[in-house]
């Protein structure tokens, strides 16, 4: 009898039904019209007066980096702390404007430690690399970002990878090479397009992504030094 009146007690508690998160598109709505004052408000973590109830940062950057205003970005990084900054150079990423570009040479330098390059170093430097900037491809190109995984996820190192063909940055052959068996198809397929352009007819049909490697491992050894 005890046992089917806790059970009885059991069923009958309601259960509260978890919140979700907003569609992309009630989002969106949500963001749109705002102010740019609004957003940036809204790009800080600890903010207490920004209006929107659920806070998607990525989309918010990217509305921030539609509206191309790099002045007011700009301005709100003099005076935000680390967290804030950070979110603040990735809507900065989105826009094209020499503006941006001398900001981000500014700003791109700054602290960069020996190890491999992570979100916080990322975006200025491969904005920069975007540009064919030579000392930020440099510095993307170092061996540490090619020992294991990528510094950065699939979609921005392959970017990363397809400014070092574009650019014709011949240097990242050799890390070009280590990419071609990355797990991320996008590297591998942005790798191969590089070191076609850099090797052009070469390492062509072969049976395996290793039989790849060893072949523009032995044309590398030929190849002449970059200045």
């Amino acid at each position: 009898m005890l046992v089917a009146i806790c059970f009885a007690l059991l069923v009958s508690v309601p259960v509260c039904p978890q919140s979700t998160p907003p569609t992309y598109d009630e989002t969106q709505a949500q963001i749109h019209p705002l102010t740019d004052e609004q957003l940036i408000d809204c790009l800080k973590l600890d903010s207490t007066t920004c209006p929107l109830k659920y806070r998607d940062l990525d989309m918010i950057e990217g509305e921030l980096g539609d509206r191309k205003h790099p002045d007011l970005l700009i301005a709100a990084y003099e005076k935000a702390d680390d967290d804030h900054r950070y979110h603040l150079v990735r809507a900065l990423y989105q826009i094209d404007d020499p503006k941006v570009l001398t900001f981000m040479r500014f700003i791109a330098f700054e602290h960069l430690g020996r190890g491999m390059d992570n979100s916080e170093t990322f975006f200025p430097l491969d904005y920069l690399a975007d540009h064919c900037d030579e000392r930020a491809l440099a510095r993307l190109n170092r061996h540490v970002n090619f020992r294991h995984e990528a510094p950065m996820g699939c979609l921005y190192w392959a970017g990363t990878e397809r400014s070092f063909s574009r650019c014709n940055y011949r240097s990242a052959a050799p890390n070009l090479v280590r990419s071609l068996d990355a797990v991320c198809l996008n590297i591998t397929g942005e790798a191969e397009e590089g070191l076609r352009k850099f090797f052009p007819g070469a390492c062509q049909h072969l049976p395996s992504i290793e039989a790849e490697q060893r072949c523009y491992k032995k044309l590398l050894k030929d190849y002449p030094k970059p200045r």
